[in-house]
C-alpha cells in the first residue's frame, strides 16, 4: 500500500511518455492524451475511494469493539460493586 502512489505516478508518466512518442497526429495524440489522462483519475478516485470505504470499515469495527469492552467493563463493575 505505501508503494501505491509511485506505481501510479510511474505508470502515468510511461503512457504519457508512450503516448507522445507515438508516430500520430498532434489531434490525435491530444485526444488519446485526454482520454487516457480521464481514465487514469477515475481509476485512481475509484482506488481512493475504495482505500477511503476500507478506512472507514476498520474504525468502525475498532469503535465497535471498544464500545463492547466498554459496555463488558462497566457490567463487571456493577457486579462487583452489588456484592
Amino acid at each position: 500500500m505505501k508503494s501505491l502512489p509511485g506505481i501510479l505516478v510511474g505508470l502515468a508518466v510511461g503512457a504519457v511518455v508512450g503516448i507522445l512518442l507515438a508516430p500520430e497526429s498532434g489531434k490525435k495524440t491530444r485526444k488519446r492524451i485526454t482520454s487516457e489522462s480521464d481514465s487514469f483519475f477515475k481509476d485512481l478516485q475509484d482506488q481512493l475511494q475504495s482505500g477511503l470505504d476500507s478506512i472507514k470499515s476498520q474504525y468502525n469495527d475498532y469503535i465497535d469493539a471498544a464500545s463492547d469492552k466498554t459496555q463488558d467493563l462497566v457490567s463487571q463493575a456493577k457486579r462487583k460493586a452489588k456484592q
